[in-house]
């Protein structure tokens, strides 16, 4: 086992980590590790040109689920209603945050699938919902 310290957006954590399979051979750091001869310098690769660098990768969007019936916004999976940051008679744009959800310890926003207004609100803060359940109305 090793004990590893992980930075997740901006939080720590500690984590132990089970090797299964170890394909590194070398288990020295690169300067303590043994030479056969005086001189031996190990090959160092080029620096990468910054024209070949990818730009990073984009943010997720947040969840955004819609039935059949295009007056409707049904959760796009199982979790507990922890935030309705709209009200009945609310105008939204598509995109803007109706609902979020904890599913497995994690937050996710569920956006407005269109420009509209909010009509009826079919959950409240605390029930569980699933994957396909209509979350509100739009009017």
């Amino acid at each position: 086992m090793k004990k590893l310290k992980i930075t997740v957006n901006g939080k720590e954590y500690e984590v132990d980590v089970e090797i299964l399979e170890d394909t590194d051979h070398g288990t020295m750091p690169m300067q303590a590790q043994p030479f056969p001869y005086q001189g031996y310098q190990p090959a160092v690769a080029p620096p990468i040109a910054p024209s070949t660098l990818s730009a990073p990768p984009p943010k997720p969007k947040p969840a955004v689920a819609s039935s059949g019936n295009a007056n409707e916004l049904t959760s796009p999976m199982n979790g507990v209603v922890l935030e309705i940051p709209v009200q009945s008679g609310q105008k939204v744009k598509e995109g803007d945050v109706v609902v979020v959800l904890e599913a497995m310890k994690m937050k996710t926003n569920i956006s407005s699938s269109q420009d509209g207004v909010i009509g009826d609100i079919k959950i409240k803060i605390n029930d569980s919902v699933e994957a396909g359940q209509v979350l509100l109305t739009y009017a």
